[in-house]
């Protein structure tokens, strides 16, 4: 299955709120984009990680859907995650929305979140255009990596950490 890669300089995306990521049969059903159709009519992804409020840096496969889906997205996760996330070569969107929510401890960053979620929320279809043709090359980028020198930089950390035993 050939994932297609998304035109943003034709795409007018909804501001309405879309839950895309609900219970299924199945409790491995969570890495399949089964909602690829409703998804797609969205301006941005807001991913809520699995661990929230822990030191520890854990990214899953629901930081890795808006990536594949080729949309910009607000990182509901421990702090610095997305430090983290741009340490593993990706691009986020602090040209468009202010990301210092990653930088908050874990009291403060849900409040900044949901006033940042507040805000874009609010935004005219006219603001939300022009940030999509900002982050157009950021989500080519984040797709092209994920789906290219990420999978080696991955190989050869794995590699690496089983040598080291």
């Amino acid at each position: 299955y050939e994932i297609p890669k998304r035109d943003w300089s034709s795409d007018v995306c909804s501001s309405d709120l879309k839950i895309i990521d609900s219970d299924t049969d199945h409790s491995n059903d969570s890495h399949c984009i089964d909602f690829w159709t409703p998804g797609t009519g969205a301006f941005a992804h807001v991913v809520t990680e699995t661990v929230y409020d822990s030191p520890r840096l854990h990214l899953t496969e629901k930081t890795f859907k808006p990536i594949v889906m080729q949309q910009p997205f607000v990182l509901v996760a421990p702090q610095h995650s997305l430090a983290y996330l741009r340490e593993y070569g990706f691009q986020t969107f602090d040209c468009i929305w202010n990301e210092d929510y990653d930088n908050l401890s874990d009291d403060d960053r849900i409040p900044a979140i949901a006033d940042l979620l507040k805000d874009i929320s609010s935004w005219s279809p006219h603001r939300q255009e022009m940030a999509q043709r900002r982050v157009a090359l950021a989500v080519e980028h984040n797709f092209n990596w994920f789906y290219g020198g990420f999978q080696d930089l991955l190989w050869n950390e794995l590699s690496g950490m089983i040598s080291r035993w």
